[in-house]
């Protein structure tokens, strides 16, 4: 797997963990399985609970289990999702999600947030963009406000890290909600590519990502 390590800081990192199969894999590479030296004093594994579904509380005490079996440290929170005027329940959580990221990143003196998006998330975000005519998915490194957010597993695809983790014996939390192809992208991801794979081109996604890729260094001609 093309894990990029080099756009890690050599700081302290959240490593945001939801308890899906990207995020888990990814406290697993970030850490090698809790045996990386040093790795409780560079990492901290940090969850959100947006009380949004039956199951968020048991994501819960997954992630925090998770992250004593690794030996890293754990910053989770209970928190309220209240929509604003116009926004959308994604959103409102995206706010709230980025508001505690935020608290982390000051009172955990954070160099930066790891995230487990990953190639699929790429050409997912790619497709979703066309009709918006912006072009650049998803960047290894990003700022909102304070936080950095870097990606690492953007050279990885959604199955190579779900085979790392079954290889290991891990386990992961599935959100039901990823199979509701009412919303674009669980639609883009379940039916979409899936299409154009079968009919167009079986590497797809990889072509799609490289291509948004380019398109992200050069800039965005979308944004100018």
């Amino acid at each position: 797997m093309k894990i990029n390590r080099a756009i890690l800081p050599s700081g302290r990192i959240g490593i945001a963990v939801s308890g899906g199969a990207d995020s888990v894999a990814l406290a697993f590479l970030l850490t090698k399985g809790g045996r990386k030296r040093n790795a409780a004093k560079r990492f901290v594994i940090l969850h959100v609970d947006h009380g949004l579904r039956r199951e968020s509380k048991e994501e819960y005490q997954f992630v925090r289990a998770l992250a004593h079996r690794l030996g890293i440290p754990f910053r989770g929170t209970h928190a309220q999702v209240v929509r604003r005027k116009g926004e959308s329940l994604e959103m409102a959580a995206r706010r709230v999600r980025l508001a505690f990221f935020a608290r982390c990143t000051h009172t955990l003196k954070l160099d930066a947030i790891a995230t487990g998006h990953h190639m699929d998330d790429v050409a997912e975000t790619f497709l979703m963009k066309l009709r918006r005519v912006s072009l650049c998915g998803i960047r290894e490194r990003s700022e909102v406000g304070e936080i950095r957010f870097v990606r690492p597993l953007l050279g990885c695809r959604d199955s190579e890290l779900r085979e790392y983790l079954i290889k290991y014996g891990e386990t992961w939390r599935e959100d039901a909600s990823n199979g509701d192809v009412s919303i674009e992208r669980n639609r883009v991801r379940h039916e979409v590519i899936p299409f154009l794979e079968r009919t167009l081109d079986r590497r797809l996604v990889e072509h799609l990502y490289s291509l948004s890729a380019r398109i992200c260094q050069a800039g965005d001609p979308s944004r100018g």
